[in-house]
């Protein structure tokens, strides 16, 4: 039975982390440097939902496996750290979908009006770009925050 969880556990583990680096080194850049600017919005605004689901999912699982090992097993150190880890990248991966996105969204579709109609506002671009550098920021730290749990597996 431990060794079901603790390969749920590696499971999270590996998804999270390749789902960051997939989207982050492989995904974003081929779409960009092939898709014109509104092809490039209209398929990332499907994908990001999507990813950041996909990284709540796997936290879940990441957190549920961890609780399980620690009923079986007694609780490390390095279990309360990867706990900790796995709260943290909920939490990131929660507020990137929402509230996040839609307001990123938001202000990008405002941006795009007012490029149509020959002025930007600098200061809605001010926090449209605040918006995507704390998007990327998150996205880093749930990646850190993934190679941190690679490192704690020995220990859990």
């Amino acid at each position: 039975m431990i060794s079901t969880f603790e390969y749920l556990h590696t499971l999270a583990v590996a998804v999270l982390v390749g789902k960051v680096v997939l989207l982050s080194f492989v995904v974003a850049p081929i779409l960009a440097m092939n898709l014109e600017r509104e092809p490039f919005g209209k398929v990332v605004r499907q994908l990001f939902p999507a990813y950041y689901a996909l990284g709540m999912a796997v936290a879940a699982l990441g957190l549920l496996s961890l609780t399980v090992l620690g009923m079986i097993r007694e609780i490390s150190l390095s279990m309360h750290v990867a706990g900790g880890l796995w709260l943290l990248i909920l939490a990131a991966e929660t507020y990137c979908r929402s509230p996040l996105t839609p307001r990123s969204n938001a202000m990008r579709d405002r941006l795009k009006e007012q490029e149509q109609l020959g002025t930007v506002d600098p200061a809605l671009q001010t926090v449209w770009n605040r918006l995507h550098q704390r998007s990327i920021s998150l996205n880093s730290l749930v990646l850190l925050a993934g190679l941190c749990l690679i490192g704690l597996a020995r220990g859990l």
